[in-house]
């Protein structure tokens, strides 16, 4: 059996049986939402590509500064804002959830283990390398190399084995099936250069074939990178280059924005969405079905928790519209799973905790023997002011059956320093570009997973994770999911509290800025209308 995608051509949706109408409904309301709000506001972006002029250089504001720059060991969302720029993938996903091509031009599934790439031939690295199979065998090799330590390999370890047929032509021999290898390649699967990996420090020297090329980066302040003239899509990108400052301090990305300092920030104060959406002198670009599931991690290796009763007890106390009324300001989900109720994927059913019960949890710390309770320590992170203000609406909460928990606010690096290395006790994470839901438990709940912060390990769950990704039938991987949820929701090593939207907020003289389920800016998209 052969099966041929080609760019442009619409993914099978998803459908968990009885669920499949209303999830049909709930994209469609989505769509229309959005159309209505392009439609009715004169600042939504709609993407407006006709309008742009080529030139001009953009400054962007993130929220932080990146770790590295290196696709294969990145960690943190900022750093894949800024190399997406700077490298291509062979697929991407476009805003409305459909394959495209990038550096290939069509896709074939052989059979159920198998898949064939076709590549463009005319896309070089910034170091003037020919781009060809070898950089594809290459990249994924690198990244399944116990040596290269990347978080991402548990996406990719089905693969066995790439073979670089030739030039243009590179096939992948899997061990199993696995349903989500194209969103994989889509997501994490930036191709990199041999003889620029070894040559120099892929962290802090970045070379790919993407529309941009890295220029500088000055530490604390901003990273440069500037238009690939070589670059292998005709017409893209219309910038000539592209600043992205770290502000990590909300107010100070609207104020530089206000005062004409910056053209794009990320992450609007959610508190000001209502207000600078309507703003004429910005553009306001959100998206109702792409975003990053937050929860409480849960440290199950050392006391109290790891006792799954102190677990459960934190799970049923919790609160979740508190959380999305105090520290989202009403915007985004609830947070109940790691795929938001846009997706196909999603299923309430069977989710432990997801109605508050704070007699049953109060039971359950007695029997866990702390029926006078118990003191913890909450790992807060400064920059993140949403997941700092969860934690103090969770602190809130927990006060009803006896947990005192005091909140000890850090530095982004401090924090993810001791979240990796499980130095803490509770603390609040997201995982960014959750598309399928392989994407989270693979990497964060599968034992030894390369996110799995939690400590949390159980053959059972491990079973369930492999099975669903490596199937191929749709409604077998949902039902699989939902078991995966029961398990994982009910062992609660980390409790799901929201779902976040984005939001960017632009100069009114730019355009072109969407929001893709991969979370990518494409900023190659990106250009000034005067």
């Amino acid at each position: 059996m052969r099966i041929t995608q080609h760019p442009k051509e619409e993914r099978p949706r998803r459908h968990h049986k009885a669920k499949a109408t209303v999830l049909a409904a709930a994209l469609m309301s989505a769509a229309l939402v959005l159309t209505a709000c392009a439609q009715s506001d004169p600042n939504s972006a709609d993407g407006g590509a006709a309008a742009i002029k080529d030139g001009g250089d953009l400054r962007a504001a993130l929220t932080g500064e990146p770790d590295v720059l290196d696709p294969a060991t990145s960690s943190i969302y900022t750093g894949a804002q800024v190399y997406e720029g700077i490298f291509s993938k062979l697929i991407d996903v476009d805003a409305s959830g459909d394959f495209v091509g990038d550096l290939a031009t069509t896709w074939t599934q052989d059979d159920p283990t198998t898949w064939t790439f076709d590549l463009v031939t005319n896309a070089t690295f910034h170091n003037g390398e020919q781009f060809s199979s070898e950089d594809v065998k290459y990249t994924f090799d690198r990244i399944l190399d116990p040596a290269t330590a990347s978080a991402y390999a548990g996406l990719y370890e089905q693969i066995d084995s790439v073979d670089a047929v030739d030039s243009a032509t590179v096939v992948f021999h899997l061990k199993a099936p696995f349903g989500p290898f194209l969103t994989n390649l889509a997501t994490n699967g930036q191709i990199v250069n041999k003889k620029a990996i070894e040559s120099s420090d892929p962290a802090r020297n970045p070379v790919g074939t993407g529309p941009f090329q890295f220029v500088e980066w000055v530490q604390g302040d901003h990273i440069t990178v500037e238009k690939n003239q070589s670059y292998f899509k005709a017409g893209l990108p219309h910038l000539d280059s592209v600043t992205y400052r770290f502000l990590p301090v909300d107010q100070s990305r609207i104020d530089a924005l206000s005062a004409g300092e910056i053209d794009w920030a990320d992450a609007v104060p959610l508190q000001q969405v209502e207000a600078l959406k309507h703003d004429p002198r910005f553009t306001y670009v959100t998206s109702a079905v792409a975003g990053i599931p937050d929860f409480l991690a849960l440290n199950t290796t050392a006391a109290p928790f790891d006792d799954v009763r102190v677990r459960q007890a934190i799970a049923l106390a919790i609160d979740r519209s508190d959380i999305r009324d105090v520290a989202y300001l009403g915007t985004g989900e609830l947070g109940l799973q790691e795929v938001p109720t846009g997706s196909s994927w999603y299923d309430e059913t069977g989710i432990f905790g997801a109605t508050p019960d704070t007699v049953r949890a109060k039971e359950l710390l007695a029997e866990a023997g702390y029926a006078d309770g118990l003191t913890v320590e909450y790992l807060g992170l400064s920059q993140y002011p949403e997941l700092l203000k969860t934690g103090q609406v969770v602190r809130d909460q927990l006060k009803a059956i006896g947990v005192d928990m005091t909140i000890k606010a850090v530095d982004v690096s401090v924090w993810y320093d001791s979240f990796v290395s499980g130095d803490y006790q509770i603390t609040s994470a997201y995982q960014e570009r959750t598309i399928d839901p392989d994407n989270f438990y693979s990497l964060v709940i599968k034992s030894g997973g390369p996110i799995n912060t939690t400590g949390y390990s159980d053959p059972a769950v491990d079973t369930l994770i492999e099975k669903a990704a490596t199937s191929t039938d749709d409604t077998e991987r949902a039902d699989l999911y939902a078991q995966i949820r029961a398990q994982v929701t009910e062992a609660a090593p980390l409790v799901f509290t929201h779902y976040e939207t984005l939001n960017y907020l632009m100069s009114n003289k730019v355009s072109g800025s969407v929001i893709t389920p991969t979370l990518s800016l494409h900023m190659e998209d990106i250009g000034f209308t005067q």
